[in-house]
Order: structure tokens, then sequence, then C-alpha cells
């Protein structure tokens, strides 16, 4: 794979990541995401990820926390970008009341 090639892909996936950045979702879209296939778990990572990729390695990637849903699309072969304790925090802090997501923002 050339550089060039690389490089393209990179952009690609990083737009892919951004049509469902960090968000909170509904306890039904939640619910339905659980149930749709076998959810995959990765030990030590909270949730749960949609086991049919959107493309090449990105999943969608939905949490239950304090109460609350989360998803988002994350590339598995990037934990940087996996919904943790920490990116809810942070994601609560800055939107103390955000949209609830009541399906795939760009569906």
């Amino acid at each position: 794979m050339t550089e060039t090639e690389a490089a393209l892909l990179a952009r690609s996936r990083a737009a892919l990541l951004a049509r469902f950045p960090l968000s909170r979702v509904s306890e039904a879209f939640f619910d339905d995401m659980l149930g749709v296939l076998p959810p995959a778990h990765i030990q030590g990572v909270p949730g749960f990820f949609v086991t049919e990729a959107v493309s090449e390695d990105v999943h969608a990637h939905f949490v239950h926390a304090g109460g609350r849903f989360y998803g988002a699309y994350v590339a598995l072969g990037d934990p940087a970008t996996f919904i943790t304790y920490a990116r809810i925090a942070a994601f609560d802090a800055v939107n103390p009341a955000p949209p609830v997501l009541a399906w795939y923002p760009d569906d």
C-alpha cells in the first residue's frame, strides 16, 4: 500500500467515525442494538460492540453508564476511539443536556 493509499484510507475512516461521534442514545436504541446480533465484548472495555462492521474495522459501540446510554462509531484497531468512562465524563461535562438519539444520526 502506498502512502497515498494509506492516507486516503485514514481520511475515509476518520470521516466515517465522524458520522456518529460519542452521543447520548435512547434506551430503546441501545436495546435494539443489543438484540440485533450477538454483541461482542472486549475484556476491560465497557459496553458492547455491534458485531457487523459499518466498514472495515469500524463498528458501533454502546455503553450504559450512570443510568444513561451512549453510542459511537469506533475503530477496533484503534482503542483510543473506544467509549470509556473518562470520555463519557468529559462528554457529559461539555454537554449537560445533549439531544438523545433514537437512531443513527445519518439514517
